[in-house]
């Protein structure tokens, strides 16, 4: 199943992370609206969208209003990358990411995106 997305969504209501991963290729990224890192990967988000615009779902939680989420995923820093495949956690990456860092570990989590 592809998404149409053509930018990222924040999480709509914090603690029901679950249900918007459940469905299809979805990245979210946790992060923290101040943290320099988390600031770094806004140009690095824009690009991953253009790359796959009908394959991958991109969702950030802000760990700061969505703490319930952030501990549900153990997420103990920021960023953090998960990506989810039908709500099953395929991919977990900690720290910045380059966009080609980024795009090498999406495509080997998931050969279908490429």
């Amino acid at each position: 199943m592809g998404f149409h997305f053509t930018h990222k969504a924040s999480i709509a209501l914090p603690g029901h992370l679950a249900s918007q991963v459940a469905d299809g290729a979805v990245l979210v990224e946790f992060s923290e609206r101040d943290a320099p890192a988390c600031r770094m990967e806004v140009p690095v988000l824009d690009k991953i969208l253009r790359r796959y615009p009908d394959r991958l779902r991109v969702l950030q939680a802000d760990v700061e209003n969505s703490p319930a989420d952030a501990a549900a995923f153990a997420v103990g820093a920021v960023p953090t990358f998960l990506l989810f495949v039908d709500g099953v956690e395929k991919m977990r990456l900690v720290g910045y990411q380059s966009v080609d860092s980024l795009t090498a570990s999406l495509d080997a989590a998931l050969p279908s995106l490429r």
